[in-house]
């Protein structure tokens, strides 16, 4: 069974197993994901819920982006994954059709602080949970219609994280993944396009889940056979591919296949956020001058179509609201969308945005997610700008000094000017789980 074979990858993978791209790749991956856990910690929802939890009961795991408040594992698992997905800045991977850094790196350093664990066995554990991610993304993706990808399929690859980071065996490893194929949750899309914010816990819950099925498995649960794949087999719309759990292992890093991303909403509003900024940056038209936009771009980015989201995560499911934000405010980042960003003329401007699916756009995806922007003046003029791809993937990749500046952006409010320098150092190196949880206490 491939599942087998994706359990033994992952508990037999060594540190120098990792080439040094991986290794590199990795490491920034670590260390962007922690600025978004910082960024969103503020949070009133992900906050208040961090207070709740710190004063039930204590713990051994922190909650990242406190005074060093410390909880459960569990807790501190979920409460740290909603903190990092709460802003729609964490990396992404494209043929997955979602994010697998969130769904292994809250469980990671949570469980990981508790027991010791050097740097290398995390840097190890994670790239193994990401690459297991992955992979069962593949086996299911496309999903059937309506449902989120957060909290269906990343639950196997935390599992399968904190299992190596334990230095589990093949068979417990399996048994751990399998049964965190059973926790996937019936996630839908709705929440985020009409903005309840249950949708933020997704994430929390899939990192809670992969941390309870390890446990089970050492405890001696045992899993489904073929589980991961039948667990899995009811939210793939083309039906399930058992050989996606295997392909490629140790030749082909699906890390290095990922996304970092710089505008705080659904990747699907990149490519016109990108192309809206070269039209700006080539013709110098600011929203005063134009009259209406239009949109052309590839059927899931289209139907995020609402002009008038009523709260922060709403807004950044709505592309004309993205192209408000980004023409009035000249702002796409965590402050562009927050609900105190939902001003009258930003929303006023995002009834002006025409948002259309293509035959053209469909064609490329999901090899290119692009869009095309076309501005109409109020003089009569007409501008066009066209982006195939979104920046920070394959094509058109952040720098780490963009990246750095992203983190700086995120993590200094939190932590103070002081801290970000060690940090950064320490996420990238990486550290010790132990020393990286000290270093994000406010």
């Amino acid at each position: 069974m491939t599942d087998e074979a994706l359990a033994s990858f992952v508990s037999d993978l060594d540190r120098t197993d990792l080439p040094a791209s991986v290794v590199e790749r990795a490491s920034l991956v670590v260390a962007d994901t922690i600025g978004a856990v910082l960024g969103g910690a503020s949070d009133p929802a992900v906050a208040a819920l961090a207070r709740r939890w710190a004063d039930e009961n204590g713990g051994e795991s922190t909650i990242m982006g406190t005074a060093g408040e410390r909880t459960t594992a569990y807790r501190a698992a979920f409460v740290n994954a909603a903190a990092g997905s709460v802003l729609e800045l964490d990396e992404g991977h494209r043929f997955a059709a979602g994010h697998p850094a969130i769904h292994v790196l809250p469980a990671l350093l949570a469980d990981g602080e508790s027991a010791y664990r050097s740097g290398d066995e995390f840097l190890t554990a994670f790239v193994a949970g990401y690459e297991a991610a992955v992979r069962a993304a593949g086996a299911v993706v496309p999903l059937v219609d309506g449902l989120h990808p957060h909290g269906v399929w990343g639950g196997v690859g935390t599992a399968a994280a904190v299992a190596r980071l334990r230095g589990l065996d093949a068979e417990t490893t399996l048994d751990a993944m399998r049964m965190a194929a059973n926790y996937a949750q019936h996630t839908r899309f709705e929440a985020a396009t009409e903005g309840a914010t249950v949708r933020n816990g997704y994430v929390g819950m899939s990192n809670l889940s992969g941390v309870l099925a390890v446990d089970q498995a050492e405890s001696g649960f045992t899993g489904l056979d073929d589980g991961v794949v039948r667990h899995l087999e009811p939210v793939a719309a083309d039906g399930p591919d058992r050989s996606a759990l295997a392909d490629g292992l140790g030749e082909r890093w699906e890390i290095e296949r990922g996304y970092f991303k710089v505008h705080a909403a659904c990747r699907y509003t990149h490519a016109a956020l990108d192309a809206v900024a070269l039209l700006v940056e080539e013709t110098g038209v600011g929203a005063a001058d134009i009259d209406a936009v239009t949109v052309e771009t590839y059927p899931a980015a289209a139907a995020l179509s609402e002009p008038a989201p009523q709260n922060a995560l709403q807004a950044k499911f709505s592309v004309p609201f993205a192209v408000a934000s980004a023409l009035t405010a000249g702002e796409t980042g965590k402050e562009a969308f927050t609900d105190e960003a939902l001003t009258k003329t930003a929303l006023g401007f995002a009834r002006r945005v025409d948002v259309v699916a293509t035959e053209e756009f469909a064609a490329r995806a999901p090899d290119e997610r692009g869009a095309r922007v076309t501005v109409e003046t109020v003089d009569g003029e007409r501008y066009a700008r066209e982006v195939r791809a979104a920046r920070g993937g394959e094509r058109d990749p952040f720098t780490e000094s963009e990246l750095r500046a992203k983190f700086d952006r995120l993590v200094a409010p939190v932590i103070g000017d002081g801290g970000v320098d060690g940090l950064w150092t320490a996420a990238t190196e990486p550290a010790a789980p132990r020393v990286l949880c000290a270093l994000t206490r406010a």
